[in-house]
């Protein structure tokens, strides 16, 4: 079978858990990208759900608490208080 070679972007540190990850489970990460490769291909799509982390309490007041102070100074409108 031919092969060919894909360039991809890592984060450093996910780079290295990547390997250590790989290594664990005896395999190189070229050989874990293949088996998500062939695995996104049967799928036609990606092989796990893929969702939004859900924000922990302080993260959602910290965002309630910046809604609110934009709303008090008149910095939002009616429509993007429907939209959030």
């Amino acid at each position: 079978m031919a092969t060919s070679t894909i360039n991809i972007r890592l984060d450093s540190d996910l780079k290295r858990k990547m390997e250590e990850v790989s290594s664990d489970i005896g395999l190189t990460p070229t050989a874990a990208f293949n088996v998500f490769a062939r695995q996104f291909v049967a799928h036609r799509g990606f092989p796990f759900a893929v969702v939004a982390p859900v924000p922990t309490e302080r993260e959602f007041a910290d965002k309630m608490d910046s809604i609110y102070l934009s709303m008090r100074d008149g910095n939002v409108v009616e429509h993007e208080l429907a939209e959030l």
